[in-house]
Formats: C-alpha cells, structure tokens, sequence
C-alpha cells in the first residue's frame, strides 16, 4: 500500500501547476498581442480570439485543479491557535 499525499506533495504539484499556468499566459499573450496587428484581416483577428478564449478556460482550469489540490492538503484540523473562539 503506497503512502498519501501529504502537505508537501500537494504544494509541489500546485507550484507545478503554476509554473504551467505562467508558460501558459506567456503564450496567450503572445496570441493577444498577435492579435492587435492592424494588418489581421476580420477571419484572423476572429481565429486569434477563439485561441485566446481556448488559453484562459483551460488556465482557468488549471488554476481551479491548484486550488482543489491545495485544499485537499488542508485536511489537518486547525491548531487551538487557529480555532475560532
């Protein structure tokens, strides 16, 4: 029987799915950028924002995997210091 994740292993792989994140919003600005060329014509500036719209849902969903897995992590009970009075 292999051993659960613990605290360290869920923070690792959220710090992994920023690092994604980032290189992710790194070309989507790059697609953004792209984009304001006056020189697109109306089918291209079109394609540029359907690329764009594809990068942030699937950085959104990045970004919603890191929060589950950070939480997911946060199992321990609060310390006394921590619980409400």
């Amino acid at each position: 029987m292999g051993r659960g994740r613990t605290d360290d292993d869920h923070r690792e792989l959220a710090n992994r799915l920023f690092a994604t994140a980032t290189a992710m919003l790194e070309d989507a600005i790059g697609v953004a950028v792209a984009g304001q060329s006056p020189r697109l014509d109306p089918a291209q500036l079109a394609d540029h924002g359907r690329r764009l719209q594809a990068a942030v849902r699937e950085i959104a969903a990045i970004a919603e995997a890191a929060i589950i897995i950070v939480s997911q992590g946060n199992s321990r009970p609060p310390s006394r210091r921590q619980r409400p009075i």
